[in-house]
C-alpha cells in the first residue's frame, strides 16, 4: 500500500469536516507545488535561451535600490 493510500485511509476516520478541511489544504499545497513545477522549467527554458542576468548585476541592483 502507497503512502497516499495509507493517507487516505486514515483520513476516512476524520470527522466529515475535518475531512474537508484535509483536503482543501492538500489540493491548495498540490496546486502550489504545479505551480512551483511550472515557473522552474520556464526559468531552465529562459536560462537555455541564454536569457539571464548574471548575479552581479543582480545583487549590485539591489543594493542600489535599498541602499545597503
Amino acid at each position: 500500500m502507497s503512502k497516499i493510500e495509507m493517507a487516505l485511509r486514515a483520513a476516512e476516520k476524520l470527522p466529515p469536516e475535518m475531512q474537508e478541511q484535509l483536503a482543501e489544504n492538500l489540493l491548495h499545497y498540490v496546486d502550489r507545488y504545479l505551480a512551483l513545477r511550472d515557473e522552474i522549467d520556464i526559468g531552465i527554458a529562459q536560462l537555455d535561451r541564454g536569457e539571464f542576468i548574471d548575479g552581479e548585476t543582480v545583487f549590485a541592483e539591489l543594493r542600489a535600490k535599498f541602499g545597503a
